[in-house]
């Protein structure tokens, strides 16, 4: 993408592909081609798109808002102890961000106000608690508008409602075994395809597979160490309009 430091993706409705890295977002259309690029100050972690083009940019502690021609819009207040966004999802009117420095996923308006921080330890709603020993935390809306967090230290998935309280959970421990997660901390990144599959990778032994949201069913392996021969961390990954599986591999 010819960028310094590419960090995160996002994919538009339209089929384009944003691709952020320091100081620029760089937009590609279908064929793969740079249509434009949007100078920006700093490095964000990770950036959606709503339907109308608007981007949410997030940075380690902070949120920008750009218009569709990449002029920003609104700058939203810097978070308190120690923020590291890692991912960031529309779903209706609020904007959620994954933050792995306090390990939460906050919920926001469209305005940037703050509504909720989800994924708290709470024993009276079963909520577990994210846990989170690496500075991974990926989180995504499948086609049914639900939002799926990773709990890494966990090595699986949570549904939350937008109240914050959770739905359902599943977890796959199961060291080198193909239909687990190994490691301390997997996945690192998840997508959803067009018909509602969850799309996974790993770091350190990097894999990508699908599985079955609902019950967290293994169902095939994408790619895997023989595609990604040395021990790394992806940066991003999506699913584009083409049911295509796009992700950012610094190596």
């Amino acid at each position: 993408p010819k960028l310094n430091d590419a960090q995160a993706m996002t994919v538009g409705v339209d089929g384009r592909l944003y691709v952020a890295g320091q100081d620029a977002i760089a937009v590609f259309g279908a064929s793969g081609a740079e249509i434009g690029r949007f100078v920006i100050e700093g490095r964000p972690k990770c950036l959606t798109v709503a339907n109308d083009g608007t981007l949410y940019v997030a940075f380690s502690d902070h949120i920008e808002v750009l218009d569709a021609t990449g002029k920003q819009k609104a700058s939203w207040a810097e978070l308190d102890d120690q923020p590291y966004l890692t991912s960031i999802a529309l779903q209706d009117e609020y904007v959620y961000v994954a933050d792995a420095g306090n390990k939460v996923v906050i919920q926001y308006d469209q305005s940037g106000t703050i509504l909720n921080s989800i994924g708290q330890k709470n024993e009276e709603q079963d909520v577990p608690g994210i846990e989170v020993p690496s500075p991974y935390l990926d989180l995504a809306v499948n086609d049914e508008g639900n939002l799926w967090v990773v709990n890494p230290g966990k090595l699986g998935m949570e549904r939350y409602r937008s109240d914050g309280s959770i739905v359902t959970s599943w977890y796959r421990p199961e060291m080198l075994d193909l239909k687990g997660f190994t490691g301390c901390c997997n996945p690192t990144h998840v997508a959803f395809t067009q018909d509602g599959k969850l799309v996974t990778a790993e770091k350190g032994l990097v894999r990508i597979k699908i599985y079955d949201v609902t019950n967290g069913e293994y169902e095939e392996l994408v790619a895997g160490s023989k595609l990604f021969p040395r021990e790394q961390s992806l940066k991003d990954m999506v699913v584009d309009s083409k049911n295509r599986i796009l992700v950012l591999d610094p190596r």
